[in-house]
């Protein structure tokens, strides 16, 4: 028996009337299609707010290209598209970022394996929106963004390695996540998602460390450990911490409710909201690029999902 990697088709180039426009648009998507050099390095997009680009075929230069030439634009999304590896964000006018990396195999197309926003001033929201398979890592670093205030999701097992600044996190199969460079902490990052297949506290504090000024953190999680316990080394954890947290949600929480020992809480302001109802995005609710000026993105519209602890 003979084996054959999958083979992936160039898709067809947009219609010659697709950017007859190009310079009154404010909002494009251009999906499954291939940019050719030519066509994508002559476009010119004074207006353009929001660019979404899925299961695109387009080279390095021509993307970069396409940023430069859209001077105002505030949310981009970038979904499975492929023929580049690396993306380079400088932009004094965006705000959102949504990105995730083509599932195909490797060997037979170039894909996305590495992210960098270099100077992004206004950049608030950085969504990495994971394909259900991954054969490369994807690195995301940010380099500056300094009003960065919403990240996520960040998954293991997943294969996404993230830096901000000099810190690193990346997934580890073990713990979860490995953090390094901890001595510089992202101060204004207010809200974060998770995906850890093992919910671990260690995990959970030590990302409060790395985001001290978070006030909402979304867990997806699939299942505890049994040694997940509040132990001796963190009960001076509230006093060396300036805990700004004041709302937690947590999916596929099985813990009985009577466990929590709500009587005896140390936070006696903070509410407990249980719900069998399932969010079906897994925190992500990123459709179309409008879809990322969303202050919070995490949020479930049509349910309030998992357990939610809200503290004030």
């Amino acid at each position: 028996m003979r084996l054959f990697s999958p083979v992936v088709l160039q898709p067809p180039p947009p219609p010659a009337s697709a950017f007859r426009f190009s310079s009154c648009l404010c909002v494009a998507t251009l999906s499954h299609c291939h940019l050719s050099d030519d066509v994508a390095q002559a476009l010119q997009f004074p207006k353009l707010k929001k660019l979404a680009l899925q299961c695109v075929s387009i080279s390095e230069d021509s993307l970069h290209s396409i940023i430069a030439a859209s001077p105002v634009l505030e949310c981009f999304l970038l979904r499975r598209s492929f023929g580049f590896r690396c993306v380079r964000i400088n932009s004094a006018s965006i705000t959102s970022i949504g990105v995730d990396a083509n599932d195909v195999h490797k060997r037979t197309v170039t894909c996305l394996e590495e992210f960098i926003v270099e100077d992004a001033p206004c950049l608030k929201r950085i969504l990495y929106l994971q394909s259900s398979r991954r054969h490369t890592q994807l690195q995301i670093s940010v380099i500056s963004a300094p009003s960065l205030e919403t990240l996520g999701r960040l998954s293991c097992p997943d294969y996404c390695k993230l830096a901000l600044g000099s810190m690193i996190i990346e997934p580890c199969h073990i713990k979860g996540f490995r953090i390094t460079n901890l001595t510089s902490p992202a101060y204004t990052v207010k809200i974060l998602a998770v995906c850890n297949f093992n919910l671990s506290l260690d995990v959970v504090i030590d990302l409060m460390r790395c985001f001290p000024c978070l006030e909402k953190l979304y867990i997806e999680s699939y299942m505890g450990r049994d040694k997940n316990l509040w132990r001796r080394k963190h009960h001076n954890l509230i006093k060396c911490l300036d805990i700004r947290l004041k709302t937690v949600v947590l999916t596929n929480y099985r813990e009985q409710q009577r466990l929590l020992q709500l009587e005896k809480k140390a936070s006696r302001c903070a509410r407990f909201y249980f719900t069998t109802k399932i969010c079906e995005h897994n925190f992500m609710h990123i459709n179309h690029a409008h879809d990322l000026s969303k202050t919070d993105p995490f949020e479930c519209e049509e349910t309030k999902v998992g357990v939610c602890a809200s503290f004030e």
